[in-house]
């Protein structure tokens, strides 16, 4: 008898410790490009999920001002993405040997798409930024 209620326990503690991880890990904020430079990046593949417009940013100072915007955003997970469709700004991040450093989905000013996650920023994203861009480089 004393043996089931020690494994009863230790499985309780485990699934208590494996829930306080998870929520540890799902409030910690997430940083987008973290490891890259802006330097690195040769050019950013946008494609517009509204307008069906695809258009390549290569202008070093654009790419610094977008890189920079995203990183230092402080972006938190706020839902799951599985099963949801649509989107606005689908991002390439493209570097030396045509590799791809990142790629992700910025919904609107203040949401990314990563699956499996929705994240949320309140300072605000280069959304609209995109949207200029757009008119600019998109044929």
């Amino acid at each position: 008898m004393k043996r089931k209620q020690i494994t009863l326990v230790l499985i309780a503690v485990s699934i208590i410790a494996v829930m306080i991880i998870f929520g540890v890990w799902y409030t910690v904020p997430k940083t987008f490009l973290k490891s890259s430079d802006a330097s690195e990046v040769i050019s950013i593949s946008v494609f517009d999920g509204n307008t069906g417009k695809e258009f390549i940013i290569d202008d070093a100072a654009q790419i610094k001002q977008i890189t920079a915007n995203i990183q230092k955003a402080e972006i938190k997970r706020n839902n799951f993405s599985v099963g949801h469709s649509g989107y606005g700004f689908k991002m390439s991040f493209i570097g030396k040997n045509e590799k791809v450093i990142d790629s992700f989905i910025i919904n609107s000013s203040d949401a990314i798409r990563d699956d499996p996650f929705f994240y949320r920023c309140d300072k605000g994203l280069c959304f609209d930024y995109l949207k200029e861009l757009e008119d600019v480089y998109a044929k």
